[in-house]
């Protein structure tokens, strides 16, 4: 009987370039602690799932609208790993050696050299594109979802290099698809824009009328639509909700705060430094590419890569609502399309001088891992008292005092309250007044609180966090 998934006939120089590539994904992972806003949602969310919670419809349900397969992946995490930043960012960084096992395979099922193969993994992870905050560095929903579009992706990419669909081709397809959706919801198929004119462009195009594939694509949108509808039976309103937040910003502007010219992402490359120098050197492939298109090895290849990377930020660019994690799909393509031409420089060179590629690989991996080491340190305010109430082991008597002006500024220190009461059986109490405070209480407090009781109260300070706060005991 054949295997529904392709041989995986890959050479100990690609296990060891899947591996080393890897680490930045996993390195310091559980160091930082959980983020405020959107992994702080999906943090509780998958949490209460672990202890018994909904797994259909996820707590703070006005936030959490995406259908939950990553909160799964979390929740299932959770009941095993102990360390709970681990756990929930565990999928993403998995999506990271996931993608590239899928791009090493692609690659040589391709006929493309060892060394170009190592060097376009080298290419994704060893810039700020897709290990980052937010996408592989967190545990967001973006990494998972990008696994499975690449996924998708690769498997068409393969069916027209090798001028075939069969049923493998297209169970796997779908079933890429599907899981995109249950990431992220529409987010996960806005690359089906551009791999539609990549597969319209070839001689693959008859697949696309094809009777088994619009049966595929009937019953892939009955499974999809099947948890918007029971959710709706059981949250009523739901649909409403997913409407305005996930397919209404795609036509307006519903999020003001939100709101970004056409050419964000394409600047955030050197403003935010996600991708410099490295844009630089891909501008300048992808123009030699255009120009050389019809002499160059594989440019049929390079082609297809081009039209959906940046087919792909086109699309992205023009609605008004823009986030900067929006572009994580593209990160995998412009891999192959900077490490496929420079595989094919080095098949030019004499042997004994590739070994030379290591010493810049030395240093890309260097300046990775350096800047991760640098980046593990709480983002926001509303991120310091739950920073150190993971530090603290013995919580009997422990409060925390911390004033907002919504519920919402305190989801990530609500996680690892819960997380604590799970562990220790002991609620532990937030105070948002200073008239709330009595002698004697122990409390966690950051440094610009400190300043609103200090007026008031003496205090001992038991414990300092340097950037963060204090642990005070309340004087009499």
């Amino acid at each position: 009987m054949k295997s529904l998934f392709p041989k995986i006939d890959l050479c100990n120089w690609d296990y060891l370039a899947i591996l080393v590539c890897s680490v930045p994904a996993f390195y310091l992972l559980g160091t930082p602690a959980i983020y405020i806003w959107d992994e702080a949602v999906y943090a509780n969310a998958s949490l209460d799932m672990s202890h018994g919670h909904s797994w259909w419809v996820p707590v703070q349900a006005v936030y959490n609208t995406k259908p939950p397969l990553v909160l799964w992946m979390q929740a299932l995490c959770l009941k095993f790993i102990p360390w709970p930043e681990w756990a929930i960012r565990l999928p993403s960084a998995l999506s990271v050696t996931g993608i590239l096992i899928m791009i090493t395979l692609a690659l040589k099922r391709w006929g493309f050299s060892q060394w170009t193969r190592i060097l376009v993994l080298v290419c994704f992870i060893g810039n700020e594109g897709f290990i980052r905050h937010h996408i592989a560095r967190t545990g967001d929903l973006d990494a998972v979802m990008s696994f499975f579009v690449i996924g998708y992706l690769l498997i068409v990419l393969d069916a027209i290099h090798f001028k075939q669909w069969n049923k493998k081709y297209l169970i796997l397809f779908f079933i890429m698809v599907i899981c995109a959706f249950y990431s992220k919801s529409i987010a996960g198929w806005m690359m089906l824009g551009p791999l539609g004119i990549v597969w319209l462009l070839s001689p693959m195009r008859k697949v696309l009328w094809s009777k088994p594939f619009i049966l595929g694509w009937i019953f892939s949108l009955l499974i999809c639509s099947i948890y918007y509808l029971t959710r709706e039976s059981i949250q009523p309103g739901y649909l409403d909700l997913a409407w305005k937040s996930e397919y209404l910003r795609m036509f307006s502007n519903v999020m003001p705060w939100h709101e970004h010219g056409f050419g964000y992402y394409f600047k955030n490359f050197q403003f935010l430094h996600t991708y410099t120098p490295w844009i630089y050197v891909l501008t300048g492939t992808m123009v030699c590419t255009l120009f050389l298109k019809k002499t160059m090895p594989g440019s049929e290849h390079f082609m297809r890569w081009m039209i959906i990377s940046l087919g792909y930020m086109i699309l992205i660019s023009i609605p008004a609502d823009k986030l900067e994690w929006y572009d994580a799909p593209v990160y995998p393509f412009f891999a192959m399309i900077l490490g496929g031409t420079a595989g094919q420089i080095t098949e030019a060179i004499p042997h004994q001088w590739r070994l030379l590629w290591i010493l810049p690989i030395i240093f890309i991996f260097w300046r990775k891992m350096n800047f991760i080491s640098h980046d593990t340190h709480p983002r926001h305010e509303f991120e310091y008292e739950g920073a150190i109430l993971r530090q603290i082991k013995d919580v009997d008597s422990v409060k925390v005092f911390m004033p907002v002006e919504t519920p919402e500024h305190r989801l990530q220190l609500d996680f690892y309250r819960k997380f604590s009461q799970h562990r220790t059986g002991k609620e532990i109490k937030v105070l948002d007044s200073v008239e709330n405070i009595a002698a004697n209480d122990q409390l966690i407090i950051s440094e610009d609180n400190l300043k609103k009781i200090k007026e008031k109260f003496a205090m001992d300070t038991l414990q300092s966090w340097p950037g963060l706060g204090y642990l005070v005991r309340i004087k009499q």
